[in-house]
This record gives C-alpha cells, sequence and structure tokens, in this order.
C-alpha cells in the first residue's frame, strides 16, 4: 500500500509542477522568443516538461512529509494522563 501511495504522490507532484512549469515557462518563452505565439508556446512546452519531471521528484517528498505529519497529529498519543496528579488533599499529606 506504501508504494501505491508513493506513485500517488508523484502523480500529483507531476501535475502540480506540469501546471506551474507550464505557466512560468510561458512567461518566459514570451519574454525569451519575441516572436508573439512561438514564444509562448517553446517556452510552455519546455516548462511543462521540466516542471513535471522536477514536481514528481519534488512533490513525492513534499506530499509524503506532510502525509506523515498529518498522521502524527491524528494517532492518539500514549498514556491518557497529562501527568497532573490530581489526587492530593489540601493538605499536601498523602
Amino acid at each position: 500500500m506504501e508504494k501505491n501511495e508513493q506513485e500517488r504522490n508523484e502523480q500529483m507532484g507531476g501535475l502540480a509542477g506540469l501546471g506551474a512549469g507550464v505557466i512560468a515557462g510561458a512567461e518566459i518563452g514570451t519574454v525569451a522568443i519575441p516572436i508573439p505565439v512561438l514564444g509562448t508556446f517553446v517556452g510552455a512546452m519546455v516548462g511543462g516538461v521540466l516542471g513535471s519531471a522536477i514536481g514528481q521528484r519534488v512533490g513525492s517528498a513534499a506530499l509524503g512529509g506532510v502525509n506523515a505529519f498529518l498522521d502524527g497529529l491524528s494517532a492518539p498519543r500514549g498514556g491518557g494522563s497529562s501527568g497532573a496528579d490530581t489526587n492530593h488533599d489540601a493538605g499536601g499529606k498523602a
């Protein structure tokens, strides 16, 4: 099951990286190649490929860390006692 979760994280990271790469690449391509449609198209293609590759690696690790953090928050804490002893009487004697 852990392998399926890792594959899912890689897929989600790749999609996020693809979206970010397309947007950033289109902006950079528009500036770098001053031909109106060509620069945007080439930049978006290159940015999408690079963003997807980076997103698979970085996104998988980031999502794995987030999942581990959330699992730690939802896990029950051991002992169930707050550490405070409430069985003392007013005189302080046991």
